[in-house]
């Protein structure tokens, strides 16, 4: 509940046009994808709704939550259940007025960009001046400042751009009691170049390994790093996703790869990286781009034994890659190392510049990640399990793990029959590490789909454990809670920091240090019983780690 003194305040912070607690507008934010058990899809409605145009404006918003008791949660440009709030009386701080590029500096290759800038704004403007944008996997509506100061920020381009935790400078921090921090080079006010100094660095407590999702203030201002582009300045396209056609360059390459099996593909992906070629690399099952161009038949195609063996077994370690090079000679010769190593480690190549239209829809679907956000499709709704950030070998093995953890809700109808091995997999610095998460489609309607989300996290995290002896960090409450104690207790320290940068507790931490029991009712008695003996082999101590 807010008061009418509180929501007075409001109008007066950012007038009256730009504050709302009117119940059409709050349902319009209560309606978020993911991490949800109501079939509807509902989260919390926010008390009132704030559209903020400023750095003070966010300030003020902020401190009239800190007098009243309220509780504030910034949303971007949305992307789940994540943006909105987790609990009662949270006023929710729509950043859409906040939506300028305020500047590109070509010579340090720096963009700074407000909270509603999405993806797809910055890379047209950068593309003209020779440079690019990372665009995560989401897609190119999402926000480049969310990913790089709030949340995880992977995507295809990370074997050439890393990924968003590595690519954010200086940012402005509008801090839970209302005070702003410039972190980096803004701190000390040299410009944007450099997150990390001279001036404060924060960067872990900042966002950490995933961020904390609105949980210790709100940025409004971020400098993210950016990269050379060697295509046009615009690059000339008509029609929409799945019919798009792109006029792709001839020092732009696209090629699907086949690896016979784990190692050949892990091998081969160390060999890409210390080749250094490569503009943008993902592992996606063909199952899944089957059915996200094709949703109605996609998945129906695995009940099909010979469709099956190819799509799930055949080709269950592929490799999509995009070259990109400052001359015809450049890219001639990264062409041929791919060449050699695809032969070196017994795999088969497509090109598909060489397949007409393929190449065309790669354009924008590689380039600008377009077609990801058609995950919806297949199911109306899904999820990811296991995302994170590991050594490629380890990676290697959490797939496996997922694979074997999703048969079980597959044989009872949770989710959509997809193979099993299924990843999101991007590898970065030097395709050392990956990023993997392992995706599950499913429907809200279906009551065995919404038991199962707890469940199949749970499961994920016991074999992951089992397997490669590395638990996973999340921010979905009940994973927090159940493994936290296996990963140095980093919830705890998040609850520090927590209570340090916000005393008075306006900001909401639901996705940052709320807890959750597991809905241990739905899990297997036996694997009840695996978490504590794995408990006991890894869990930390005040005296230090278990080895």
């Amino acid at each position: 509940m807010i008061t009418d003194e509180a929501y007075r305040e409001l109008e007066e912070a950012v007038g009256p046009d730009n504050v709302s607690r009117e119940p059409a507008v709050l349902e319009g934010y209560a309606w978020q994808p993911f991490l949800n058990d109501d079939p509807a899809l509902w989260i919390r409605r926010p008390v009132a709704a704030v559209l903020p145009c400023s750095t003070g404006e966010v300030q003020d918003v902020v401190r009239i939550c800190n007098r009243h008791g309220l509780k504030f949660k910034a949303l971007s440009t949305g992307w789940g259940a994540a943006s909105g709030p987790t609990t009662e009386d949270v006023v929710q701080l729509d950043l859409r007025r906040m939506d300028r590029i305020l500047e590109i500096d070509e010579r340090n290759m720096v963009a700074v960009v407000e909270p509603y800038v999405s993806g797809a704004q910055l890379q047209a403007e950068t593309m003209k001046l020779g440079l690019n944008t990372h665009i995560i996997g989401a897609g190119p509506s999402c926000s480049p400042l969310a990913s790089a100061t709030s949340m995880s920020g992977v995507g295809h381009d990370c074997i050439y751009m890393a990924y968003s935790a590595r690519n954010v400078m200086g940012v402005e921090w509008v801090l839970p009691d209302g005070e702003v921090l410039r972190l980096g080079t803004p701190g000390s006010g040299l410009g944007w170049y450099s997150g990390d100094g001279p001036g404060p660095s924060l960067r872990g407590i900042m966002r950490g390994s995933l961020g904390a999702l609105s949980g210790l203030g709100v940025f409004t201002k971020c400098a993210v790093k950016l990269y050379n582009w060697p295509g046009p300045a615009q690059m000339k396209s008509e029609g929409l996703v799945l019919d798009s056609r792109v006029e792709v360059p001839d020092n732009i390459r696209f090629y699907m790869m086949f690896f016979p099996g784990p190692r050949e593909f892990a091998d081969a992906l160390y060999k890409i990286g210390e080749a250094e070629v490569g503009y943008g690399c993902v592992r996606i099952a063909p199952v899944a781009y089957t059915a996200l161009m094709m949703p109605h038949t996609g998945f129906n195609l695995l009940e099909t034994k010979a469709i099956r063996s190819i799509l799930a077994d055949t080709f269950a370690y592929p490799l999509t890659l995009v070259l990109a090079g400052d001359s015809e000679g450049e890219i001639e010769f990264q062409e041929q190392v791919i060449k050699r190593i695809v032969l070196d480690y017994d795999g088969f190549m497509l090109d598909l510049n060489k397949m007409g239209p393929m190449a065309s829809f790669m354009g924008l679907n590689l380039l600008r990640v377009s077609i990801i956000p058609l995950a919806f499709r297949p199911g109306g709704i899904f999820g990811t399990c296991l995302d994170g950030n590991e050594a490629l070998d380890t990676q290697m093995k959490w797939v496996d793990a997922i694979a074997e953890a999703k048969m079980e809700f597959f044989d009872k109808g949770a989710f959509m029959e997809d193979g099993g091995n299924n990843p999101y997999f991007v590898p970065y610095e030097n395709n050392t590490w990956a990023h993997c998460e392992v995706l599950y489609a499913y429907s809200v309607d279906s009551k065995e789909s919404l038991d199962s989300l707890n469940p199949i996290e749970y499961s994920a995290s016991l074999n992951a454990i089992r397997l490669c002896m590395t638990p996973l960090s999340a921010f979905i409450a009940p994973v927090r809670k159940a493994f936290s104690p296996l990963a140095g207790n980093y919830n705890e320290w998040q609850k520090k920091i927590s209570a340090s940068l916000d005393p008075k507790g306006a900001a909401d931490v639901g996705f940052y240090t709320d807890e959750a029991d597991f809905a241990f009712d739905r899990i297997d008695p036996a694997k009840r019983g695996l978490l504590g003996e794995l408990t006991e082999k890894l869990r930390w101590t005040e005296s230090g780690p278990p080895f």
